[in-house]
């Protein structure tokens, strides 16, 4: 059985959370992290429900910066405390909640699209860099979103986009060139959205969405200046 359950640490714990300094609260915090992370690897899901049933209990009244090292050393891993990766998600600092954001793969969708109405920019910006965001929640991003988040988006090829959102971005990218390379980089990018977004460019946008573009899609670039610029002439910047 894991160190996590005996006696000696139990009653260590209650003695803690009882009366506690803060300082003497994070020590403990760090103690029963650093045995989790130890023993992550072979732990059963009881296991790593009796940690989190602790480390909950743990987290409060502890200063931010190790809030945010225990975020960052859990966000990667395959077997997470669930309820304490949610709480730290959804944390009010961005910096604690950043990396699980980003990288945990435990918190559900409905988590992720809750915090996403709700919280600001540095929330926003780490669940639009996560390995896949599903199209509700890419709407919500890019409809709260400000120009880093978009971009977070327009880069992430895990980001699954509806032809609104796809239209939402090529009217970012008009004011945003980072933007528009992103997205004339993606290789799911549907050749009527490439030229929506060629034919919103400068002359000189163009040559460096050309020169960014994959390899594949420049012959499509081409042909949609060819066909549709002429008729509608842009004033070059």
């Amino acid at each position: 059985m894991t160190a996590i359950a005996s006696p000696d640490l139990i009653a260590k714990l209650d003695d803690v959370l009882r009366a506690g300094s803060a300082d003497l609260r994070t020590r403990m915090l760090q103690e029963v992290a650093g045995l989790f992370l130890n023993d992550a690897h072979r732990l059963s899901e009881h296991q790593v429900g009796l940690f989190d049933d602790i480390l909950i209990r743990l987290i409060e009244s502890v200063e931010l910066r190790t809030l945010t090292t225990l975020s960052r050393s859990l966000a990667d891993l395959h077997l997470v405390p669930r309820e304490l990766a949610r709480r730290l998600a959804n944390h009010d600092d961005a910096d604690v909640a950043a990396p699980i954001l980003r990288n945990c793969a435990c918190i559900p969708d409905a988590d992720l699209i809750d915090i996403a109405w709700m919280r600001a920019e540095g929330h926003l910006c780490a669940i639009a860099g996560r390995k896949a965001v599903n199209q509700e929640l890419t709407d919500i991003l890019l409809m709260r979103g400000d120009s880093n988040v978009l971009r977070a988006l327009a880069s992430n090829p895990g980001a699954d986009m509806t032809s609104a959102g796809l239209a939402m971005m090529v009217d970012a990218a008009e004011r945003d060139g980072d933007i528009a390379a992103a997205l004339v980089s993606r290789e799911d990018l549907p050749h009527r959205v490439l030229a929506d977004l060629i034919k919103q460019s400068t002359p000189r946008q163009r040559t460096r969405l050309l020169k960014l573009a994959r390899p594949e899609f420049r012959d499509a670039i081409r042909a949609a200046i060819d066909a549709g610029l002429a008729a509608k002439p842009v004033q070059a910047v």
